[in-house]
């Protein structure tokens, strides 16, 4: 029975990884693979609709949230438990200043053995994994990074004032001519 298992260094916490992760409203907006829907609470019911790299609709179905520890761990459960379910795992380790991710599919149950994907349809789904994890790295680092430095304005009161004395100045100039 293969299982499907990725890990990918992030330059986020941990707790910022987690909060992209599990916002899935979000996810529309950043993942153009997989869509939630649903809320982040152990044992709740989320809607899973995903796509293949081209946007081509691959399938829907339900999952259960089986594990959740914020900041560490969420796995999603499908099928029956102890006789073929598929584990959508997210397990989230600080590692200097930033996490690792180790994300991926792992089959169970009795009739695992005889009914889980082969090795070689699990590997076909490897881009998929591969496309997320990108996907939740770049969404988790963009806000780690400093935000561009604006240009500075000066104060209201201060820019009025300005105005009022270009005016002033653009006045005197045309009386002059």
């Amino acid at each position: 029975m293969p299982d499907l298992l990725l890990d990918i260094e992030i330059a986020a916490s941990p707790e910022r990884v987690w909060s992209v992760l599990t916002d899935f409203a979000a996810y529309p907006v950043w993942n153009p693979y997989q869509t939630f829907e649903g809320r982040a609470e152990p044992f709740a019911i989320l809607q899973i609709s995903s796509r293949d790299l081209t946007g081509r609709a691959l399938q829907v179905f339900n999952a259960a949230i089986w594990k959740l520890e914020p900041s560490r761990k969420l796995e999603l459960l499908v099928g029956k438990l102890f006789w073929l379910a598929s584990r959508r795992i997210f397990h989230l380790d600080a590692v200097g200043d930033g996490m690792r991710l180790r994300h991926g599919l792992v089959f169970s149950g009795i009739a695992s053995a005889w009914m889980s994907p082969s090795a070689q349809e699990m590997e076909s789904l490897r881009p998929l994994y591969v496309a997320f994890g990108a996907a939740l790295k770049r969404r988790a680092e963009e806000s780690t990074r400093a935000p561009p430095a604006k240009k500075s304005r000066p104060p209201p009161r201060q820019a009025e004032h300005a105005r009022k004395l270009m005016n002033t100045r653009a006045a005197s100039q045309s009386e002059r001519r």
